[in-house]
């Protein structure tokens, strides 16, 4: 589906800067964004984002993948005017993968409404240095559950503790995610997540305070990445939702292999 090595490996070949000088130049942004298409039909777009993007615009008016792929589609199309593409979720700034962009309102509508219904599936994964515990001992699946409060630019406990279930907590909001262990070595712990609902910095936050911080986040206590400074270890892997016009469904997914090689990488 993607090249992860020309996308992770390759330090500057999709650095902003170099895409926003790109589409202000007027041409040339068709060929450079091309390794990132994976999927393209008159409704929506499915792409690989690589971190450093972001997923919608901000207060740094920086770029974000609406403006990005809004050019490539108004260049390879040869369209007057402005071009709608939206994206209809999110994916923080230093994570990476799989995104889905909306070429229409009717498209956009429809799959808001299967977010908003949960019939839109996300999976991630993510490497942490450290384990996730149960018991004192590391966990092959393991529920995160905690009541977070949003305080500036990060969530942290609102309660200092674990939330039971069916407690939306007090004066914050309740977090919730599932995290099964699918590779260990001596640098890092992968994990395969799964997350109810989609509240702000769900993984990153659930992870800290659980002690197991992801790898290159350290704005929430994770280690540096040796390598990178742009980018954190956690990447939408897989999506599965209804197409908004066509009876089926579309799959997107990285391969096996490709999440055995994310951590050379990250790491």
């Amino acid at each position: 589906m993607v090249d992860l090595a020309e996308i992770l490996a390759a330090k500057d070949a999709f650095a902003l800067s170099r895409i926003s000088k790109t589409i202000r130049s007027g041409r040339g942004i068709y060929p450079v964004l091309k390794p990132l298409l994976v999927y393209e039909d008159n409704h929506l777009l499915t792409v690989f984002k690589p971190p450093g993007w972001l997923s919608q615009p901000d207060a740094t008016n920086d770029l974000s993948v609406n403006e990005i792929f809004a050019a490539y589609l108004k260049e390879k199309y040869e369209k007057p005017g402005k071009v709608f593409c939206a994206a209809v979720h999110r994916l923080d700034r230093p994570a990476s993968g799989f995104m889905v962009l909306a070429r229409t309102s009717k498209a956009a509508a429809r799959l808001s409404e299967e977010i908003r219904t949960q019939a839109f599936l996300k999976r991630y994964f993510v490497l942490t240095q450290k384990p996730l515990l149960a018991m004192g001992r590391i966990s092959k699946k393991i529920t995160l559950m905690a009541d977070m409060q949003k305080i500036g630019r990060i969530a942290k406990r609102a309660t200092g503790r674990a939330a039971p279930l069916g407690n939306e907590g007090a004066g914050g909001k309740y977090y919730v995610l599932t995290a099964e262990l699918k590779h260990q070595d001596k640098t890092c712990f992968g994990y395969s997540v799964t997350i109810e609902g989609g509240k702000f910095h769900q993984i990153r936050a659930l992870f800290a305070a659980y002690n197991a911080p992801i790898w290159g986040d350290v704005k929430y206590g994770g280690p540096a990445l040796p390598k990178f400074r742009d980018r954190i270890a956690l990447v939408c892997n897989h999506l599965l939702f209804n197409h908004p016009t066509q009876e089926k469904k579309l799959l997107f997914y990285l391969p096996e292999p490709d999440l055995a090689r994310l951590p050379q990488y990250f790491i």
